[in-house]
């Protein structure tokens, strides 16, 4: 046999010295065959080529889904961060509040006993101040509205 350039491209399925190779033939099934799509519904495509139908709407909307849940955890996390930060100052804001409020109690305490202690320092003279009332004083709050009733 004669080499030449186009022996090899005829001769493929002969081997040197004129044996034979054997070429296996696969049965070819139907999904093989059929380009993906050859079927208008997308159904019957999926059952021929024996493969899973998954509906493109149906995926995109869980895609849609999974990834609003994703946003929504991220947003109930800043909320709830921004709502600890707003309590956290509503407390310092009450405390700062109260500690005032404290401190004015006290000072009226403070001057309250300064303002005790000279009347307690004078002595029991004015024990009795109940009695030196004149009656002129009485009757001017007693007879306000009586005539001179109580005399």
């Amino acid at each position: 046999m004669k080499s030449c350039w186009f022996s090899d491209f005829f001769d493929a399925g002969l081997k040197a010295e004129g044996e034979k190779v054997e070429t296996v033939s696969k049965p070819t099934a139907m999904a093989d065959v059929l380009p993906e799509g050859f079927f208008d519904d997308p159904k019957m495509d999926a059952k021929v080529r024996k493969v899973e139908y998954k509906d493109k709407m149906e995926e995109e909307w869980e895609l849609f889904q999974r990834s609003m849940k994703e946003e929504t955890h991220v947003s109930e996390a800043i909320i709830e961060e921004e709502d600890e930060q707003v309590n956290v100052e509503r407390n310092l804001d009450e405390i700062d509040d109260q500690m005032q409020r404290w401190k004015e109690v006290d000072d009226l305490h403070v001057k309250k006993e300064t303002i005790a202690k000279p009347v307690g320092d004078s002595g029991n003279k004015d024990d009795d101040s109940d009695a030196d009332l004149e009656e002129e004083d009485l009757n001017q709050f007693l007879d306000w509205r009586s005539k001179k009733s109580w005399k």
